[in-house]
């Protein structure tokens, strides 16, 4: 396998198609066309969530003992299983 075929692999796990294009990238081509690791980095790029880099939220020792849960769909701390 190579790096580019991996990178196609990465960018489904993270919810692409390899149908999807973007107008910015390889002049529109389908995902599933490119040819270079950098083309499939910038749309990889594009499916993983802005920011930290992860959606959970920021944890400190006075969390100690809370659970992770979902609250109006994004995820949350919670203070026991069933609140």
């Amino acid at each position: 396998m190579t790096n580019v075929e991996a990178l196609k692999n990465l960018y489904v796990a993270f919810g692409g198609q390899l149908i999807d294009t973007y107008e910015d990238i390889n002049d529109g081509a389908t995902v599933g066309n490119y040819a270079t690791s950098a083309d499939v980095i910038s749309a990889i790029a594009k499916k993983v969530p802005s920011g930290s880099g992860s959606s959970l939220p920021e944890v400190t020792s006075e969390d100690n003992g809370k659970v992770l849960k979902v609250i109006d769909g994004v995820w949350g701390k919670g203070t026991d299983l069933v609140e």
